[in-house]
């Protein structure tokens, strides 16, 4: 009997999920028993069919043809890669360079706009028309409604409205209509002595004061009346502005609302020379203040150092206006005390800089820098004074030393500033020569004028946030963003160092001093200080006095004994009129560069 055929090999689904090809590899097998198909190596089995032979060109052809196709597909993956190319952004915009005649017909343009929209400021005595067209549209209102009333009997409440119409001038957007007429009247009359009538009519210099927009800005009383003396500031706020922006456009040279810092050390000369606060100002001292005046506005409104300042920032800042404010006042003015840009605060800072420069070297050195602040009232009582030896490692490293190009700036100041003289013997002298190189390496090595004021501003202020990054720079050692418990113990060490120096302190745990560093910051994230954390906190003085000043740490730690110092707590905040300018509509980065 013939034997029967063995069953056929099935798989499972999953199997043949794995293994796909396994269910036509059973089926290739010839099984050993009589009937289905042979094995390819049996003996019964047909011989294999021979390969067609080709001939060499065909082969070569066929080379050709795959050869041809990878060069396709290379080809066209390189396309593929170009046309993706436009997509990656530009970081960097050479400017183009211009034809002569064109930065000339630009400079000429620019000077004619800037012209053009002085013309159209109003002046001292029209401002003064403006005023009494005002009170006069209220006068007739108010004895308009006194008539109405007749024999009536006046309340208190009409009585009061009356006194603060007359005192406060309070109109109406109808009554600010009649104002306008009144005041354009009063301009046209005075048209003729002016030689362009189409810039200097009256109703176009005014018409932006008296739009509905401008109405709707201010706060209005249950009437709907607005303060008219409100107003009158907010148009003499503006005709202020608009000068400022015309006087600091008239420096920027590529009219693109920028100023260079070389531009800026420009508007500041030619502001000197009007200003009767700096009447006193000796010519040897010109070029130093003007240095320092321009320190101010770079380190407020160039946080990222690049050399410029955007004017709109200029004119929302505080600095320009503390500026503007010696061209009235008089030089003994109490209230320019604490002004950075007096004569007093100037002369005060570069006599600071030369107590400290002991050597007279033109430079400070870290001994020489951490001195200063030092304060003689606290000589008996605190032990160790002056900034810690870190961080003035620190700000050196960050602010001050400014790499190959900051030693070779100071290596060509130092060779200018040597007599030919000096030079000629130093060739000769070998001595002489080893002594003028120690001389340059430790020139570089310093912190010049421009640093010194960098950090007299940051440490005066320290609260603003250009001077939070000034520090923040300073105090993040591993360039990571945020400060944690390494950071802050490296900075903790120096001045617990100092504190074991004396023997009349008593024992101190810092880990308890870092506990409380964070619970006053409090950050987002425990244990890991930001920026933002600094600025958001509102101790961030107390915090960076802590971590880097020894004289600083001792007045923490004696809070509660010593009397409290308000001369310290100057700070660049927004002024008191907070108010108008949010009436003005200033903002740094919002306003509009292209006006002019």
């Amino acid at each position: 009997a013939s034997l029967m055929a063995p069953p056929k090999v099935k798989f499972s689904r999953e199997a043949l999920a794995v293994a796909p090809w396994a269910d036509a590899l059973a089926e290739s097998f010839q099984p050993a028993f009589g009937g289905g198909k042979k094995r390819p190596g049996s003996l019964d089995a047909p011989p294999p069919s021979a390969p067609p032979t080709k001939s060499p060109e065909q082969l070569e052809l066929e080379v050709e043809l795959e050869t041809a196709k990878l060069l396709a597909a290379r080809r066209a993956s390189s396309f593929a890669s170009a046309s993706l190319a436009p997509t990656i952004p530009k970081f960097f915009h050479p400017k183009a360079t211009t034809p002569p005649l064109a930065v000339e017909l630009r400079n000429t343009a620019h000077r004619v706009a800037l012209q053009y929209k002085e013309r159209g400021l109003l002046e001292d005595d029209e401002l003064e028309d403006l005023w009494h067209c005002v009170a006069g549209v209220v006068a007739r209102r108010v004895e308009q409604e006194g008539h109405s009333r007749g024999g009536h009997v006046q309340t208190d409440a009409h009585t009061q409205t009356a006194e603060q119409d007359t005192q406060n001038s309070y109109v109406s957007y109808e009554e600010l209509l009649e104002v306008r007429d009144a005041f354009v009247s009063r301009l046209n009359s005075k048209q003729h002595t002016r030689a362009i009538p189409e810039v200097d009519d009256g109703a176009s210099r005014v018409a932006h004061y008296f739009c509905a927009m401008t109405f709707a800005r201010f706060t209005r009383r249950h009437d709907g009346r607005i303060n008219g003396r409100m107003f009158m500031e907010f148009v003499v706020r503006h005709i202020a502005l608009t000068q400022s922006r015309i006087n600091l456009g008239c420096h920027d040279a590529d009219a693109d609302g920028w100023l260079e810092e070389s531009e800026l050390l420009e508007f500041v000369e030619r502001s000197v020379a009007t200003m009767s606060a700096l009447r006193s100002l000796t010519p040897a001292f010109t070029e130093r203040y003007c240095e320092i005046a321009t320190r101010r506005f770079m380190f407020v409104h160039d946080p990222k150092r690049r050399g410029r300042c955007r004017i709109s920032d200029l004119i929302a800042g505080t600095a320009l206006a503390d500026f503007n404010e010696l061209h009235a006042a008089d030089e003994h003015d109490p209230r320019l005390a604490k002004n950075w840009f007096s004569l007093a605060c100037a002369k005060q800072t570069r006599a600071t800089f030369v107590q400290l420069d002991r050597d007279e070297s033109g430079g400070l050195s870290r001994d020489e820098f951490r001195k200063i602040t030092l304060d003689q009232r606290f000589d008996d009582a605190c032990f160790v004074q002056g900034l810690t030896s870190v961080f003035a490692d620190r700000i050196f490293e960050a602010h001050s030393l400014k790499g190959p190009s900051g030693a070779k700036k100071a290596r060509e100041a130092f060779t200018v500033s040597t007599s030919l003289g000096k030079q000629k013997q130093a060739a000769q002298d070998p001595f002489i020569k080893k002594a003028l190189e120690t001389r340059r390496k430790q020139t570089s090595n310093e912190m010049d004028f421009h640093a010194f004021l960098d950090f007299t501003l940051a440490w005066g202020n320290k609260k603003h946030p250009a001077s939070l990054s000034y520090f923040f720079k300073a105090l993040d050692v591993d360039e990571k963003g945020v400060l944690t418990n390494y950071e802050i113990w490296t900075f903790l060490k120096s001045v617990h160092d100092a504190w074991l120096a004396d023997p009349d302190n008593y024992d101190l745990d810092m880990l308890d001093v870092r506990d409380e560093i964070f619970d006053m910051v409090k950050p987002e994230v425990p244990g890991r200080i930001s920026l933002t954390d600094l600025k958001r906190c509102g101790c961030a003085d107390v915090v960076i006095e802590i971590l880097c000043d020894h004289t600083g740490f001792w007045k923490y730690d004696n809070r509660e004994s010593l009397p409290s110092d308000d001369d310290n707590e100057e700070e660049l905040e927004e002024d008191d009129g907070q108010d108008l300018d949010q009436l003005m509509g200033v903002e740094g980065e919002d306003s509009d560069d292209g006006d002019f």
